[in-house]
């Protein structure tokens, strides 16, 4: 997998469940915007950027293959967020 170079918090200015959006650089070359940090009732997840579908649905935009993948993205997420807290 690519080496995630930087993690960006945009902390939310509301008072609902997204608490945060996130950009992650991949080496240096590739950018994924539009993470975004969310607070449920089992605690923080990271949702992937998605887009709404015709009959209201949400299709992911961008998602990581495999578990290992999405394990390091969400931690990396995860640990930049709460650096910021």
């Amino acid at each position: 997998m690519a080496e995630i170079t930087e993690v960006r918090i945009y902390k939310s200015k509301g008072n609902g469940s997204v608490k945060a959006y996130a950009s992650v650089s991949f080496d240096n070359e590739f950018v994924v915007k539009g993470l975004k940090v969310v607070e449920g009732e089992k605690g923080l997840w990271v949702s992937m950027p998605s887009r709404r579908m015709k009959d209201g649905s949400f299709q992911d935009v961008f998602h990581p293959v495999s578990r290992e993948a999405r394990d390091k993205i969400v931690d990396a997420v995860l640990k930049a967020y709460q650096e910021q807290e």
